[in-house]
């Protein structure tokens, strides 16, 4: 039991680094998603409970609009709890991402998808070459030219996606 009511007590508390700083929702974008939502959720029941009062179910409506927006912020501090604590334990890589601000984590997760689009051009380039080979061996040259014709197709677009990425800097 006492167990249990100091967990409810530490939900409630503000997230904070080991060093007692109080942490950013814009350390995780998720739980600063859920806590929008809460907020959001909160502001428009209440907005709508003014303009409207004389309806008769707000009785219910308005306790379901504390509860959701209270279950979203649980949440959120859960989510903002782990990634401080992922965080702290990768120690100076960690801080450093911390520091970057949301035009370093959108450029980041733009280049991973550069590299993911050229790993995918290469592996299929490979993929046909070794389908050709195949095709080759066991005497059929249109399938053969056909799968070759693909494999200099995705190369092409391999070759491109790098000239991209290396030419073209990412807007932020």
């Amino acid at each position: 039991m006492v167990e249990s009511m100091a967990r409810a007590i530490e939900a409630c508390r503000r997230v904070r680094w080991s060093d007692g700083r109080p942490v950013s929702y814009s350390q995780d974008r998720v739980a600063l998603g859920l806590h929008l939502w809460s907020l959001i959720s909160g502001i428009t029941v209440t907005i709508l409970w003014i303009s409207s009062s004389s309806w008769a179910a707000w009785w219910v409506l308005i306790p379901l609009s504390i509860a959701n927006g209270v279950g979203f912020e649980f949440v959120a501090r859960i989510r903002l709890r782990r990634a401080v604590l992922r965080v702290e334990a990768l120690g100076s890589a960690g801080r450093a991402l911390v520091k970057m601000g949301p035009g370093h984590w959108i450029n980041q997760q733009i280049n991973r998808f550069d590299d993911y689009g050229i790993r995918l051009c290469d592996r299929k380039a490979e993929e046909f070459q070794a389908r050709a080979e195949m095709a080759l061996a066991s005497g059929k040259q249109k399938s053969a030219a056909k799968y070759l014709r693909r494999a200099e197709r995705e190369r092409k677009y391999s070759k491109w996606a790098r000239h991209f990425a290396e030419r073209h800097p990412h807007p932020f």
